[in-house]
């Protein structure tokens, strides 16, 4: 736009100089052009992507250490839990005040042990969004020498959130299977929960838990240093859109929008400015942007001088590998004077589900970018030199 400037400014320069001679010290390094309209070219803008949301403070304390991303930007869902975890030493201190014979072969009830381990996913599906690809492993450790096996069961149960019906339930036996110290973390389970499944385990674990533990266990444990039995869960999954979509956004602190930027043009004196947009939108939602408010001054505050329509501003939703576009048209006028600097925009922010992309998963490569833009001044650019 500098450039435009002064080579337009040269322009007048050279019309009013002619071949006559003049004085340069009283130049009138300002003049009025273009007195109807002209539209420029502004350029792309963005994307603006989930990644940037996920760096509010009030959701990176909230996600923690539970959700990952994969390398495509796919978000993925991580709960890491201890099942149970109980000392060898304390398994034969158990068995002796009790009486227990332990020289020979003898079996120790663990119980149900379970947990819940939905974590950032299971706190989504109560808004309507759903998980996929749930992957599920159950593993144990064995601190002995001699292997061990086990009995009892591990028990996976899911709850439909919307109704509170279970939706899944299954148990798995482990007699069977042998534990070795040598194989590091032992796999008592390893699956994939069906995908008509909708809902992370509300229930995951052991039940009825016993093990088989072999007699003189004292002269089995390898090493003093690391003598604890470990039962241990890991469990995955994608966040996909659910078709009851309903999240409220003021939960997380994203229902308010406000950017800061530079557009600087003031020194144009523009009283109405058009642009063009084409929004192209890789989130699976309708995104509604309402109560548009454009902000001035160093500290960008709103100002109530300048209107912008229209408000609400509707974009519809699309996927990474179906973009859709929305052309908008956006007014920018300024009630008195000319429209000076603009130093960032507020707006109101409300999503819901793009119907023919429910059950996309979420990326954070996912957002909105701005496309094919161009800028209408209408009214006439003064120009002045610096």
């Amino acid at each position: 736009m500098r450039k435009t400037t002064l080579f337009l400014l040269g322009l007048l320069m050279v019309a009013a100089c002619e071949n006559k001679a003049y004085d340069t010290d009283n130049l009138i390094l300002e003049g009025r052009v273009l007195e109807n309209e002209i539209s420029v070219p502004i350029g792309n803008v963005g994307p603006f992507t989930l990644e940037l949301v996920t760096k509010s403070k009030t959701l990176s304390a909230l996600l923690g250490g539970v959700m990952k991303t994969e390398e495509d930007g796919t978000i993925v869902n991580v709960a890491s839990e201890d099942l149970y975890k109980i000392n060898a030493y304390e398994i034969i201190a158990r068995c002796q005040e009790k009486g227990q014979d332990l020289s020979q072969p003898f079996t120790y009830e663990i119980g149900d042990r379970e947990v819940t381990p939905g974590g950032f996913a299971g706190l989504l599906e109560s808004f309507g969004f759903w998980a996929v690809d749930k992957h599920v492993v159950i593993t144990a450790t064995d601190p002995l020498r001699e292997s061990y096996t086990m009995g009892g069961n591990t028990h996976i149960r899911c709850v439909d959130k919307s109704t509170y019906q279970t939706s899944y339930e299954e148990t798995f036996p482990l007699e069977g299977i042998v534990v070795k110290r040598l194989l590091g973390r032992n796999t008592l389970l390893e699956m994939t929960i069906p995908e008509t499944v909708r809902n992370s385990p509300t229930q995951l674990g052991i039940k009825n838990g016993t093990l088989n533990l072999p007699g003189n266990m004292m002269s089995q444990i390898y090493s003093s240093s690391a003598a604890d039995f470990v039962f241990s869960m890991d469990y995955t999954c994608h966040i996909a859109v659910g078709d009851k979509l309903s999240l409220p956004l003021s939960m997380f602190g994203l229902d308010k929008l406000s950017f800061n930027f530079n557009l600087p043009i003031e020194d144009y004196d523009f009283k109405d400015v058009e642009v063009c947009l084409d929004l192209e939108n890789t989130l699976p939602f309708n995104v509604t942007l309402s109560n548009i408010q454009l902000m001035t001054g160093e500290t960008p505050t709103v100002d109530e001088n300048l209107l912008i329509s229209p408000d609400p501003l509707e974009i519809k939703g699309g996927s990474l590998e179906k973009p859709a576009t929305t052309s908008v048209a956006l007014r920018i006028q300024a009630l008195e004077n000319t429209i000076p600097d603009i130093t960032g925009v507020k707006a109101q922010l409300a999503i819901d589900v793009a119907p023919d992309y429910v059950g996309t998963v979420l990326s954070l490569k996912q957002g909105v970018t701005v496309k094919s833009a161009s800028a209408t001044l209408r009214g006439g650019v003064t120009l002045r030199g610096k």
